[in-house]
């Protein structure tokens, strides 16, 4: 009965350690995928930082080299 017991307390401490460990990974996989959808997030708000400041350059160019006087002979 003693050998019984055991195995049996090896096989609950056993299942016990497969479920804290598939828990664990459950939460790294989410911790990761929400690292993953700020470095998206991050990478879209730069590149519309990126158009915006192209923009304004363009505009700041066209209005200071007088871009009404500018022809094409």
């Amino acid at each position: 009965m003693a050998g019984d017991t055991t195995r049996s307390e090896q096989v609950i401490e056993d299942f016990k350690k497969r479920k804290l460990a598939a828990s664990a990974l459950r939460k790294i996989h989410a911790i990761i995928n929400g690292f993953e959808k700020q470095r998206e997030a991050d990478a879209r708000i730069a590149r519309v930082g990126i158009v915006c400041l192209l923009i304004l350059l363009g505009l700041a160019l066209y209005f200071f080299l007088g871009g009404e006087r500018i022809t094409l002979s």
